[in-house]
């Protein structure tokens, strides 16, 4: 960015933060503040690498017409036991107001609810969300450098605070070469043996009626000789990722949540609802040929249309109790990724007046896609199977906003703690599902990540 251009774009947004902060010395309200300033077009993910502040959060959405990267923290919301939904959304909404229309809350959930974060997600908690310091913000209105402030009542010197953290930004996107480096252990949980004994024992749960379908995930944990950087590693998964939604949430120097998933939850823009339902996997071809051929085998595939057709009916049923109109598509669809590809159906409805998102997350988290079909009995049986917690992996993700609220589901995922990345992945297990088969299934949908590990 051009210095002159840069110290214009600051000192405006410093006027601008001077004056909002005149404006309620003497005000006796505790409330969020949201200064931005238009500047020239800077990649976002770069940007971020390139910031000293520890704590960052990233997020784009599908087609990358969205980006938002940010550093710090303005306000946050968190704890370590399961939220009430309604209470905790309406905490959220009274910070955020109507006047900012692109303020937002970054967060999302843990997994496994009713049950305190394990270890490696003790920072994450059962809960977080925060509404970043400053932001970098791309939307098809233009890029802009934000800076938002919870005005507190009697908090001396915050403006002095501001103006400090503002000049560590750094703007010289010079990015350090990721160093090579070497993996010194890979430890699968399960591991195959494993694995193939709790596949065989949920298919006899399912041959005994116990439950149709349940999504039983693995976790690869890499060790390495060095720390992994994990905003290059971002960096280097978002060049590699199409038609997926890239997050990032980084809670101090040591430990970053990261992904590109597929699979949005639900997108919810005043009254209207869209969302999808997505099951059943195969690789891409490397041919064209190939790549066909592998779309009819999914297609024609019994066990994964049946698997895909218990996630678009609960979907279904569910919208329909939330929505005054609904769309489906009348057609399976094939969703191509960069490395496989899958069965999906989308939905649009409108909503009721009375469904909140607290009510929309509250009943399609988890959908058949990540926990199974019944629900309940699905995840007594992946507490029973999966023998580590999944923390934010295959929970809701996403960003609230006062008429605009987002969540993905956190597939496709890696937890880094300085040199070791923990690599997360799942698959569905319907009646006439394959241990072996199944293994192969999720190694092919963590080649992506491992692709960008350089390993």
């Amino acid at each position: 960015m051009d210095p002159l251009a840069l110290s214009s774009a600051k000192h405006r947004l410093l006027e601008q933060l001077q004056n909002s902060y005149e404006e309620l010395r003497n005000s006796y309200t505790s409330r969020i503040i949201r200064c931005k300033v238009a500047i020239e077009d800077v990649a976002a993910m770069q940007w971020l690498a390139c910031q000293s502040i520890p704590v960052k959060t990233y997020w784009s959405n599908r087609n990358q017409e969205f980006k938002m990267a940010g550093v710090g923290i303005a306000h946050e919301v968190s704890g370590d036991e399961t939220p009430d939904l309604h209470k905790l959304f309406t905490k959220l909404r009274s910070f955020l107001d109507p006047k900012y229309s692109d303020l937002c809350y970054y967060g999302g959930f843990q997994f496994n609810q009713n049950t305190l974060p394990a270890a490696e997600w003790k920072n994450f908690g059962a809960y977080r969300f925060i509404i970043p310091q400053f932001e970098l913000h791309r939307s098809a209105a233009g890029t802009f450098l934000v800076c938002n402030y919870h005005h507190q009542i009697n908090r001396e010197n915050q403006l002095d605070e501001l103006i400090s953290q503002l000049d560590q930004l750094q703007f010289e996107l010079t990015l350090d070469n990721d160093e090579e480096r070497a993996i010194l252990h890979r430890l699968d949980i399960p591991n195959r043996e494993n694995w193939d004994k709790s596949v065989l024992a949920a298919l006899s749960d399912m041959k005994a009626n116990k439950y149709e379908k349940v999504v039983l995930a693995r976790k690869a944990t890499l060790t390495f000789n060095d720390p992994v950087n994990p905003t290059a590693y971002l960096l280097r998964l978002r060049r590699m990722s199409e038609e997926t939604f890239n997050f990032y949430f980084q809670t101090d120097e040591d430990h970053a949540f990261l992904g590109a998933t597929p699979e949005r939850l639900f997108r919810r823009q005043g009254r209207t609802i869209h969302t999808e339902a997505i099951a059943g996997t195969r690789p891409r071809g490397k041919t064209t040929r190939d790549d066909e051929r592998y779309s009819k085998a999914l297609l024609n595939s019994d066990k994964e249309l049946r698997e895909h057709a218990i996630v678009v009916d609960t979907i279904e049923s569910i919208l329909q109790k939330h929505c005054q109109k609904l769309s489906v598509d009348k057609e399976v669809q094939i969703t191509k990724l960069s490395h496989v590809q899958h069965l999906c159906k989308h939905f649009v409805g409108e909503l009721d007046n009375e469904t909140s998102d607290a009510d929309l997350i509250k009943d399609l988290h988890p959908t058949p896609a990540m926990g199974g079909y019944p629900t309940d009995i699905a995840l007594e049986a992946i507490d029973d199977l999966e023998p580590f917690n999944r923390g934010w992996y295959a929970a809701p993700i996403g960003f609230i906003g006062h008429d605009l609220t987002e969540f993905v589901v956190a597939i496709r995922s890696a937890l880094i703690e300085k040199e070791q990345v923990s690599l997360y992945s799942g698959a569905g297990i319907v009646l006439g599902s394959d241990p072996a088969e199944e293994w192969q299934e999720i190694e092919y949908k963590i080649s992506k990540f491992l692709k960008a590990l350089d390993i």
